[in-house]
């Protein structure tokens, strides 16, 4: 896939995906539960797995997106796996390039080309079965 830069003025115009959406409050929501099925607070988790008890917060409230390594962290100290956690979280969103808002302001836009051909060069294979 080849990307393209956005001219500066675009930038400002590119539609950005908003938090919360669909996809963060999904997993939030899915956090929450564990969380409280643990019989732990907000700042119990957080400190378990040493970060800030907002960000617990906003985890929980779909306004921040987190890394999957810190996902990992609190599924290991809430005793669950991250199967466990993205079960039954079926909200996606399409790529920029089918319509969808780009995940951050810098990122590169991919052009549509199409798929390579599958088809072998015979005549090359042959150049290199001679070498």
């Amino acid at each position: 896939m080849k990307a393209k830069e956005s001219a500066p003025s675009q930038l400002s115009t590119t539609p950005v995906v908003k938090l919360p959406n669909a996809v963060t409050q999904a997993l939030g929501a899915k956090l929450r539960s564990y969380r409280e099925l643990a019989q732990k607070s907000q700042e119990q988790l957080a400190h378990d797995a040493e970060v800030e008890r907002s960000r617990i917060s906003k985890l929980e409230n779909g306004h921040i997106n987190p890394s999957l390594l810190t996902l990992a962290t609190l599924c290991h100290c809430l005793g669950i796996t991250l199967a466990e956690l993205f079960d039954g979280v079926t909200a996606t969103l399409p790529p920029a390039s089918q319509g969808g808002e780009l995940r951050r302001r810098n990122q590169a836009h991919a052009e549509k080309i199409p798929a390579p051909s599958k088809a072998i060069d015979t005549d090359h294979r042959a150049k290199r079965s001679k070498a």
